[in-house]
């Protein structure tokens, strides 16, 4: 779908001094300069004159129209996963949407959803996910807009839609009825002031006229899990200390318990064939209740049987039953316990790498899927317990749900999940978006002390990279664990090196703040494996933590020297070296620098590695790479810039930008001026390493429920591609496409006479959300040279977005030459002189050599004979025919055809040869 979008932002630039407005009053103050003495004071440089302009929302003809590519991550593990009847399918609820996954390889086959609402995405998210007994690939959803859907998981086809009047939040099927389930619907309503919640477990038919028949079984101010018995006669519920036990006899009269509990509940299940219920608490324990059928109406808690089974340290997160009484449960340890009831024995599948948060067993019992709090879902063979397959999605999800919806979870789960909140609060996303130079591929945070490796287009998880070990379970009378955390990484311009910072604190709920120990670790890529091996490790490089860290570009394959660049906490920025030894490589500090006693923030180094900007303050500070003994020169904006929190050159242009959390200001290094400055609230820069783009998101407004984000060009403060996406964005990317090659900057090597290509038709726009959905954009279908993989072009049209011709005659005779359309163009260069004199023209201002940067270009006699060379067309020295096109209908006509042969035999007998030209084009160059 297409978007177009504004972003409300104030933008300034310097680049009309000569308007009117440059003529007011504000350009009487001194403008902005690049002070080449690191003595001058800051506070002396001033805000250059700048004309202000406010991009209006009527005025959307600067944005580039983009659409929606793919929407990818998202957290896997909300509910337990869901087999088909068949057990060759499992569904998974994303968001608003349904994925289904192949069980023996983990592909996803389908994915489908209803139509968003434009109220926003919670709107319509799938609360719960229930197999259609009456057919093999049949699944009904239930959705928080109140709706139930029937449909077809092979076709992606809604069967059928139902109106329930609530929200549903826990579902189960009646083992009976293929069209009755048991639910729990939440209705909200305000009391004393305060919205409450109140929850009604109901039996609910679904007919084939799509209405619901509905019968109330109990209502509770709190529900946190639903089970129902194989023999669909039997509901039990639990909440915080209270269990529920619900009996619908055969007259349809209900009969409830409810018994008060000393420890908190945390899961339950029904035995499939045995009147036993198990509970479990979070001290570990698992209780089973027995001969629940024999209970009456005025049972009391002491009349039921329990039996008490205890191997858990913590909290039991999961229980469930397999077809044979073998009963499985998980929790924090990460360890799937197997009880062996009638033997009284236990077996284990320990290590699975996180906390087990929901176990389900396939129809057919020959697989367990296993949900981890790590957004991982494992399929594990009942026979020999072996992994069947593996789906891992994006880590990020779930320390973004826990911190975005803590307290709507606190609501119903009490302080543990707010405890959780909290601790993830002190493992916070530091790291950004780091796109991988090589594969293109996300790196971001991943578990505490581990990085991700995920890719957006395919949405899979490609590695982990484990960066600092630690004890993942704790005791039982410990309460706060020491967690290792990566606060940044970068990789070197060629892949070959990684570099990382970790850091401890003693304390997890101080989050970044007292700083124990940080790490600096610099890694190498295995050529054979393609993995990163340690290569060296500095303990503490800077007091206090490290803030930025920079690789100095790789130029060229088979460079032994490299730098990289780390600013920390202690008001200095060292420069790391690599050393090659006969046994190995290490890194050593060479150097290390202060300015004036201030803060160090980022670091970054210029497209040819030659100059190294630093951020001091609100001031950006320009050092000689080689030496860094001494600034060469200070860029600051106006003396009352706020403190900078990234600095980076855009590309391999001639621009620097710099932004704090109020505004962005783009520098033009030939000038040494403020070029532009944008005006607002900055979540996230990223400034693509190769091609000139940057994107910006902005902070969500509290009152609104999008974040603004957009593309900009450092040449020009009009933004490129602009949009509001929902839900807030905590980081964003650009990322080539899938067809696109490396970059989309214009390589050396592009043929002369050939537009550069759009950097935004040969990369994407990846947005982070806060609850772990990334969002990834393009330039539209029908662009000239972009294309997608994941979307048709459109009827119609070819590879480069023209019309194509679909008529019967043009099919029979060939299409029309072009010629023939334009007489009027053929006319005008039938004169062969003026042909050449506009090739010659036309080339040279396409050349690779008009369209570089001036500065960058090698001196003009150097470059003059092969420049000029290039201009002339090389003399025919055979009279060969010219082919035929077979595909060109044969026309009739007077007009005079262009004909190339005839400007080469012209060209021919020149009197001028190349020698004589050449010279002439010299005293030219040398009057």
């Amino acid at each position: 779908m297409g978007a177009k979008a504004i972003v409300p932002a104030t933008v300034r630039s310097d680049k009309h001094k000569d308007s009117k407005k440059s003529k007011s009053k504000k350009a009487k103050s001194r403008p902005a300069q690049l002070l080449i003495d690191s003595r001058a004071d800051i506070a002396d440089s001033l805000m250059t004159p700048i004309v202000e302009a406010t991009i209006s929302a009527q005025d959307t003809s600067i944005y580039r129209a983009i659409e929606l590519k793919l929407v990818s991550g998202g957290l896997l593990t909300n509910d337990p996963i869901v087999f088909s009847n068949d057990s060759s399918l499992f569904y998974l609820a994303k968001d608003n949407a349904v994925a289904v996954y192949n069980v023996q390889n983990g592909e996803m086959v389908q994915n489908f959803s209803a139509l968003r609402d434009s109220e926003g995405l919670d709107r319509a998210a799938i609360k719960s996910i229930v197999a259609d007994s009456q057919s093999q690939h049949g699944v009904y959803t239930f959705s928080a807009d109140h709706k139930a859907r029937l449909w077809n998981a092979d076709s992606g086809e809604q069967l059928g839609s139902w109106d329930l009047e609530a929200s549903p939040t826990f579902v189960a099927a009646d083992p009976l009825n293929p069209a009755r389930f048991f639910c729990a619907l939440r209705r909200r309503r305000q009391r004393n002031g305060q919205i409450v919640y109140r929850y009604t477990v109901c039996r609910i038919e679904l007919n084939a006229d799509g209405t619901v028949q509905r019968k109330d079984l109990f209502k509770a101010n709190s529900l946190l899990g639903l089970a129902v018995r194989s023999d669909g006669q039997w509901i039990a519920a639990f909440s915080k200390f209270r269990v529920h036990v619900v009996q619908i006899r055969a007259d349809e009269r209900v009969v409830r318990h409810a018994w008060g509990m000393t420890e908190r509940v945390s899961a339950i299940a029904f035995h499939p064939t045995e009147p036993v219920l198990a509970v479990g608490d979070w001290r570990g324990r698992i209780v089973f209740w027995f001969c629940v059928d024999e209970l009456e109406e005025d049972s009391e808690d002491r009349e039921i049987v329990r039996r008490t089974h205890h191997w858990h340290a913590h909290r039991v997160n999961a229980i469930a039953f397999a077809g044979n009484g073998l009963m499985l449960s998980g929790g924090e340890e990460g360890v799937l316990v197997m009880w062996q009831l009638l033997t009284e024995t236990r077996d284990y599948l320990p290590r699975l790498g996180s906390d087990i948060t929901g176990i389900a067993v396939s129809p057919d019992q020959m697989s367990y899927a296993i949900t981890l709090r790590d957004n991982t879902v494992r399929i594990v063979s009942s026979v020999d317990r072996s992994l069947v397959s593996l789906l891992q999605g994006l880590k990020f999800a779930e320390r973004g749900v826990a911190l975005t919806q803590g307290l709507k979870l606190a609501e119903n789960h009490g302080i543990e999940q707010m405890r959780r909140a909290r601790a993830l609060d002190a493992d916070p996303f530091t790291t950004g978006l780091v796109v991988h130079p090589v594969t293109h591929a996300l790196v971001l945070n991943g578990e505490p002390g581990r990085l991700q490796v995920f890719s957006p287009l395919s949405d899979r998880h490609l590695s982990s990279i484990e960066v600092a070990a630690y004890t993942r379970v704790s005791g039982t009378s410990a309460t706060n664990v020491s967690r290792p955390h990566v606060d940044l990484v970068q990789y070197s311009s060629d892949g070959a090196w990684m570099a990382t910072v970790d850091s401890r604190r003693a304390d997890a709920s101080q989050g970044l703040m007292n700083v124990t120990s940080s790490y600096l670790k610099f890694w190498r890529r295995d050529p054979g494996d393609q993995t990163y091996k340690l290569a060296s490790r500095i303990d503490n490089p800077h007091t206090g933590g490290v803030s930025s860290i920079a690789f100095q570009p790789v130029l060229r394959k088979g460079r032994e020297s490299l730098i990289c660049v780390s600013a920390g906490n202690d008001r200095t920025f060292r420069v790391w070296e690599l050393q090659h030894t006969a046994s190995s490589d290490m890194w050593s500090c060479r150097s290390s620098a202060q300015y004036r006693g201030l803060q160090p923030t980022s670091a970054a180094f210029s497209a040819d590695g030659s100059t190294l900007a630093v951020a001091f303050g609100g001031a950006v500070t320009l050092w000689d790479a080689s030496t860094c003994a001494a600034p060469v020169g200070v860029l600051v904006a106006s003396a009352s810039t706020p403190e900078l929190k990234g600095v980076s050159f855009i590309g391999a242009s001639s621009y620097l930008a710099a932004w704090s959390d109020e505004r962005l200001d783009v520098w033009n290094m030939l000038t040494g001026s403020v070029w532009w400055t944008l005006a607002m609230p900055i979540q996230d820069v990223f400034v693509h390493p190769r091609a000139e783009l940057l994107a910006i998101a902005a902070y969500q407004i509290p009152e609104s429920s999008t974040a603004s984000v957009m593309v900009l060009s450092p040449a020009s403060p009009n933004p490129l591609m602009a949009l509001h996406h929902p839900g807030g964005v905590e980081a964003v990317a650009l990322i080539p496409s899938a067809k696109s090659g490396k970059s989309g900057r214009s390589h050396p090597d592009t043929e002369q006479g050939q537009p550069k290509p759009d950097p935004l038709d040969s990369n994407l726009l990846v947005a982070l959300t806060p609850s772990g959905l990334l969002s990834v954009y393009g330039a539209e279908s029908d662009t000239p040279s972009f294309t997608s993989t994941d979307f048709k072009k459109a009827p119609g049209s070819n590879t480069l977005g023209q019309p194509m011709e679909s008529s019967a005659f043009a099919s029979i005779f060939g299409s029309q030459p072009e010629q023939q359309q334009q007489p009027e163009k053929v006319k005008l260069l039938a004169n062969a002189q003026v042909r050449s004199a506009m090739r010659l023209v036309r080339t040279a201002v396409q050349s690779s050599y008009v369209n570089a940067p001036y500065h960058v270009l090698p001196p003009v006699p150097s470059l003059f004979n092969q420049f000029a060379t290039a201009q002339l067309v090389p003399v025919a020295t055979t009279d060969e025919a010219p082919v035929p096109d077979t595909d060109k209908m044969d026309i009739d006509s007077d007009t005079e055809m262009i004909d190339d042969q005839a400007d080469l035999k012209e060209q021919a007998t020149d009197p001028w040869s190349n020698a004589e030209f050449l010279a002439s084009m010299r005293r030219g160059f040398s009057t």
